[in-house]
């Protein structure tokens, strides 16, 4: 009986460190923006907005936009055309 028993935590603290090794494992497997695109996107194509920290977990600072066809694109937060789409599209949000 007692072999039983710690033969059961054995395994149950394998499956705890499976488990953890696993979740840590994916969130740092997620992408990064690496570079910035040479294209001016228009706000009407944007749909929504992350912003990623170079601080955090990647090399730059960007804002990727999501677009209506379900791409993401990285932009410099620098440029003015990238603070003009994020200052709309936070209008947008804010009116919904």
């Amino acid at each position: 009986m007692c072999c039983s028993k710690s033969l059961f935590l054995a395994a149950l603290m394998s499956m705890l460190l499976l488990h953890l090794c696993d979740k840590s494992e994916a969130a740092s497997n997620f992408d990064c923006c690496l570079r910035y695109t040479d294209h001016i996107l228009h706000p009407k194509f944007i749909v929504g907005f992350t912003q990623q920290r170079a601080n955090e977990a990647c090399d730059i600072n960007a804002i990727i936009f999501h677009t209506k066809k379900k791409l993401s694109v990285c932009a410099n937060p620098r440029q003015i055309w990238v603070k003009q789409a994020v200052r709309i599209i936070s209008q947008r949000v804010k009116k919904m």
